[in-house]
């Protein structure tokens, strides 16, 4: 299984911090980097970085634990763009996390255990910042920016798996969405191509663990009080 975390974008809501937001700290580890030990915990070393934004930075943190693939056009698009990046490598089972993502690390498990060919991780306290879902009978049957706020059973939380079978499809829809110039689209929107196609898509919740998809200083500062002990040196 290989680990992908998609690291390309500049973090504008940040503010002018001068690096990537993953190069943030908690404690003595930067959220990256927290990433990337956790996903080796759970045996995942395999890992892709998919960078934009001052991409030397993080490869200079990183250095030669993880393989980099640079989406040049970091500047006009959004992760959907970063994932067509990867398509060429990731031709087995994976997990991708945003890398502005902070979680528990028994969420990272969940998704890793969970018997799904796709699985989203969802927080089921809906969050109005973070993408929703609406789920039926066990499955995601929408994952959108526009669902009615009287249908949404939760967030997806940017941590999903994919199968072998289930990636190529979903490679194949990103591709189409790429050719017909959907610039600014996240990767959900190939979710929900599938989804129209009568393809399950199944999910996990968090369970109440900790997370959070780092937007702001507001989120920051809260996510570091909570993370500052739970990854890199002790």
């Amino acid at each position: 299984m290989f680990g992908l975390i998609l690291a390309a974008g500049k973090g504008t809501r940040m503010g002018n911090i001068g690096k990537p937001k993953c190069l943030l700290r908690m404690g003595d580890t930067s959220i990256i980097e927290f990433q990337v030990e956790f996903l080796k915990k759970i045996g995942i070393h395999d890992i892709l970085v998919i960078t934009g934004y001052q991409s030397e930075k993080i490869k200079n943190v990183l250095k030669n634990g993880v393989k980099f693939l640079n989406n040049p056009k970091f500047s006009e698009t959004n992760n959907l763009h970063s994932m067509w990046v990867a398509r060429k490598i990731l031709q087995d089972d994976f997990i991708c996390i945003y890398s502005d993502l902070m979680f528990h690390p028994e969420i990272l498990s969940r998704c890793y255990n969970s018997k799904s060919d796709a699985c989203l991780m969802v927080e089921t306290n809906t969050r109005e910042e973070t993408m929703k879902v609406k789920t039926q009978s066990g499955k995601i049957i929408a994952v959108s920016d526009d669902i009615p706020n009287d249908q949404v059973n939760g967030n997806f939380i940017g941590m999903a798996k994919f199968s072998k079978p289930l990636a190529k499809i979903l490679f194949n829809e990103i591709s189409v969405l790429v050719r017909e110039n959907n610039t600014d689209a996240y990767y959900t929107l190939a979710i929900e191509k599938m989804i129209e196609q009568g393809i399950k898509i199944g999910y996990s919740t968090t369970n109440n663990f900790p997370w959070f998809n780092i937007n702001d200083q507001n989120e920051f500062k809260k996510s570091e009080k909570i993370f500052k002990n739970f990854g890199g040196k002790k």
